[in-house]
Order: structure tokens, then C-alpha cells, then sequence
């Protein structure tokens, strides 16, 4: 799968291609990263711009062990629910 989502960013610049390729290989495969993904992630990003990301990608995946375990909720059953971010970057949904 990771692979597929690969494919799908032929039309993107090499700065924001190698980002989605880090960020595929946190969520998937970490120990699989390869150091020629990192160099040439450093020829755009900073080591804490690099730490960010990582973050980033973190922070947003941490409901998996929740969709796991079964133990999730659904904000609206049986439906999606719109994430909105404010001016801060707080996010909240749309209740």
C-alpha cells in the first residue's frame, strides 16, 4: 500500500515527494528508511524542521492503536466528522 501512495505523487516537486515518502515510511515501515531517503530530505528540510515533521506524522496517527483495539468512538455514528483548524492551529470538529 505504502508503495501505491508513492506512485501517486509523480506530479509533486522532489522537496514535497521526498516529505510524503518520509511520511509513509514513519507510518509504515520506520526501520525500513533508507539513508539516501534522509540525505536528500537534509538537502531541503533542517534537522528540526525533520523533527517536526516526524512529530507531525506522529501526532496524526495515534488514534491507530485506538481503530486496533476496537476501542475508538465515533464523534457522529455512522458518519464522518469535519475536522476545522482556527487561526492557532487548534483543530476541533464541526459539531
Amino acid at each position: 500500500m505504502a508503495q501505491k501512495a508513492l506512485q501517486n505523487d509523480a506530479a509533486l516537486d522532489r522537496r514535497h515527494s521526498l516529505a510524503i515518502r518520509f511520511a509513509t515510511d514513519l507510518m509504515t515501515q520506520p526501520n525500513a528508511m533508507t539513508e539516501e531517503l534522509l540525505e536528500g530530505l537534509r538537502e531541503f528540510f533542517t534537522d528540526d524542521q525533520l523533527i517536526e515533521l516526524s512529530l507531525d506524522v506522529m501526532k496524526w496517527n495515534y488514534q491507530k492503536v485506538s481503530v486496533a483495539l476496537g476501542t475508538d468512538r465515533e464523534v457522529r455514528e455512522g458518519e464522518l466528522s469535519e475536522l476545522h483548524f482556527n487561526e492557532k492551529g487548534q483543530w476541533s470538529f464541526n459539531l
